[in-house]
């Protein structure tokens, strides 16, 4: 009973996460469609049947929905042939290009303050020396216990095996280790030594991991270097899969995706959820740029021909063309949560 409990528990937070990430999406259309004057009939988050619903004083429709798989900004006007001058299609192109693309961006803005606000406010873990073997390289060097390793030789440290290969290939010759200490940043060029005992070079260091709170510029410039490893992944991830069919039987649909947050939160707690919630906001930006129709990446192309030509693509025919787009991608989605479930409860 307590493990069913747990479980319910643990889905209810991965159905936060995905309600919030849709929310910033969506919230990123709606602002700047505000802000360009464009009338925004309903603000939907979910799809499906409505559940509960309000109307705002400007006419909005706030809704939520009973299907956990998107969600959408209705404008006045929008893929239809509409003369009323207020009407989307009549707005000026660029406004209909800002107000597209800033749900994609909002995600990617959202991605960068989760990862800010946990490598401040709660900290990575970072490899820190604990030990410093007198008369040994690194003594002499000027390392000290409690140093936090950050970079070698001008790289990011993202492992300890990064480390050892860096010394254990250096030939003797002298290694650039970037260490945090103070709250300051320190370049110690360190020269190893041959170790007949290890039958390797060596510093005379031995290192574990401490949870390391970095200052805000500093959260930064790791969290910019966060976004673009994750978008360099997700791209090498999609060309495999469209060019040589990789990881084709790993991809989630929405069931599937619940379940993957449940379980790794359960085993890593708040900073697995942390992280899965800003990779997952890139993910959903950077999908959603991709020019898919029934996508935003899909208008964005419409809304540059446009422009380029000066004259828009007929209403009716842009409206079918991201309608088709969409069944198909709800058809995808049904396809891949019946996998997820087959795939769950086996």
């Amino acid at each position: 009973m307590f493990s069913t409990f747990s479980t319910l528990f643990y889905v209810l937070l991965a159905l936060v996460m995905l309600g919030v990430l849709v929310m910033v999406h969506e919230a990123g259309h709606f602002f700047v469609a505000r802000l360009c004057g464009i009338e925004v009939m309903e603000f939907s988050i979910g799809m499906g049947p409505k559940i509960w619903a309000h109307t705002g004083k400007r006419g909005t429709v706030y809704s939520l929905r009973a299907l956990p798989v998107g969600g959408y900004c209705k404008f006045y006007g929008e893929d239809e042939d509409n003369d009323d001058p207020r009407a989307y299609n009549k707005q000026a192109v660029w406004k209909r290009f800002l107000s597209v693309l800033a749900g994609p961006l909002m995600n990617f803005v959202i991605a960068l303050l989760i990862v800010i606000v946990f490598v401040t406010a709660i900290g990575e873990y970072y490899l820190q020396i604990q030990s410093v073997n007198a008369g040994e390289p690194a003594q002499t060097a000027g390392l000290e216990a409690g140093d936090v390793l950050v970079g070698v030789n001008g790289e990011t440290i993202t492992s300890a095996a990064m480390v050892t290969d860096a010394i254990s290939k250096s030939g003797g010759s002298p290694v650039t280790m970037t260490v945090m200490r103070d709250g300051g940043y320190r370049h110690v060029s360190v020269s190893p030594a041959y170790s007949a005992e290890m039958g390797a070079y060596a510093i005379g260091i031995s290192f574990g991991s401490a949870r390391v709170r970095l200052p805000l510029l500093d959260s930064v410039k790791v969290a910019v270097d966060w976004n673009i490893s994750a978008v360099k992944s997700i791209w090498d991830a999609l060309a495999g899969l469209v060019t040589r069919g990789e990881g084709v039987n790993d991809i989630a649909g929405p069931v599937g995706t619940i379940d993957i947050i449940q379980k790794e939160t359960r085993a890593g707690g708040l900073d697995i959820y942390l992280k899965l919630a800003a990779l997952i906001s890139i993910n959903l930006g950077f999908m959603n740029l991709l020019p898919i129709p029934g996508l935003d990446g899909s208008r964005l192309i419409f809304f540059a021909i446009e422009a380029i030509r000066r004259k828009p693509v007929n209403p009716n025919v842009e409206g079918m063309i991201h309608m088709c787009g969409f069944v198909l991608l709800m058809l995808v989605v049904v396809v891949f949560t019946y996998k997820d479930i087959l795939r769950i409860f086996a």
